[in-house]
């Protein structure tokens, strides 16, 4: 049996779409019983619950984050001499470890995060990009943007995000929040372009939107300046309270301008939502297409019509559920295991 160490600092932070696709990628990973996964893990961390069948979740020294991350994963790894394998962008400069890089926004000329938080990402990967045994990324589109800012790497394998999970979520009604509106699901990051979802509310006074997150001062100042009563922010919602609003949304609206994969699209559909509405960007053609409705998202003065969507085919549907999936995540991951990593060790 070949023994395996993930990094499991994703369980010491909120699940958003980068520690979901790692807890989901673990939990079907862990299901193939040629594999022993070791979860080495901060002492903030939380064991998760469900069934993973082959891992062992062990807290590692009393450091947290970065720290530990540069210092304690290390030095355990080099002590059970197993492979590692990092699911969530960020690995230790100091070994050498099989990376999943889910985006390079940080290298992109429009970054919509602070240059402070820009130069410590590019500097982190820059760190442990050439030395890694192989790095992975979640669409092709994000294949081509590694690859365009590190010519010399050989290669970036291509591993999809899921949605499987959604159909496991116990739907919990969200209270507060007109019977019929338009979802939109995601961080209060700029690159997330909510403001195109409050132009919307502004320019459609008959419709309601539901965002889920927190509201933030810009978005609470547009909405006070332009008396605008029809967009609701929800804060922090629960895995149930997520499934509720996917299924009973009568629309879902992501006005992206940027994404290396975009999870909510997928899972809205695999609740059920038909009428989804996307910022048109390659990523979202490239996952998408043939199952949502393309809009500009920087063009706010030509908004999309929400009331007459592009009618897309049933087997559209159904094609994007069958290729993207934790499943086929986990088996790509675990052909490369079995053909492509060499073991020091072992375990019976």
């Amino acid at each position: 049996m070949r023994e395996i160490i993930v990094n499991g600092k994703f369980l010491s932070q909120n699940i958003t779409g980068v520690q979901r696709f790692s807890l989901e990628v673990l939990r079907h990973l862990s299901q193939y019983d040629d594999l022993s996964v070791r979860v080495a893990m901060p002492c903030d961390a939380v064991i998760p619950r469900g069934e993973f069948k082959n891992c062992i979740f062990e807290r590692v020294g009393t450091t947290k984050g970065v720290l530990w991350e540069q210092m304690s994963l290390p030095k355990y790894c080099k002590k059970h001499k197993a492979p590692l394998f990092c699911f969530g962008n960020i690995a230790p400069v100091f070994y050498r470890s099989t990376v999943v890089l889910h985006d390079v926004i940080s290298h992109e000329r429009e970054n919509f995060n602070s240059r402070t938080w820009e130069l410590k990402y590019k500097l982190i990967v820059r760190s442990y990009i050439y030395s890694s045994k192989q790095i992975f990324t979640v669409s092709n589109f994000s294949r081509q943007r590694i690859m365009h800012f590190y010519p010399k790497l050989k290669d970036v394998k291509v591993i999809c995000n899921g949605h499987e999970h959604v159909a496991q979520f116990v739907p919990e009604q969200v209270f507060g929040i007109p019977e019929v509106f338009y979802l939109s699901v995601g961080s209060n990051a700029l690159s997330k372009n909510f403001q195109y979802v409050l132009e919307l509310a502004k320019a459609n006074p008959n419709l309601n939107f539901v965002i889920t997150g927190k509201s933030g001062k810009i978005y609470n100042d547009f909405l006070r300046e332009n008396k605008i009563e029809n967009c609701f922010f929800t804060g922090y919602v629960e895995d149930g309270q997520l499934a509720w609003l996917y299924k009973n949304c009568k629309g879902f609206i992501l006005p992206s301008f940027y994404e290396g994969f975009g999870v909510p699209p997928l899972e809205a559909i695999a609740m059920g939502c038909r009428n989804i509405f996307l910022s048109d960007i390659p990523v979202f053609r490239e996952i998408y297409d043939g199952c949502a409705t393309f809009f500009d998202p920087y063009n706010v003065t030509d908004l999309i019509d929400l009331e007459n969507p592009t009618v897309c085919l049933p087997e559209n549907y159904e094609a994007v559920l069958k290729k993207y999936t934790w499943e086929n995540a986990a088996a790509i991951l675990h052909d490369y295991i079995v053909n492509s990593v060499e073991f020091v060790n072992s375990v019976e």
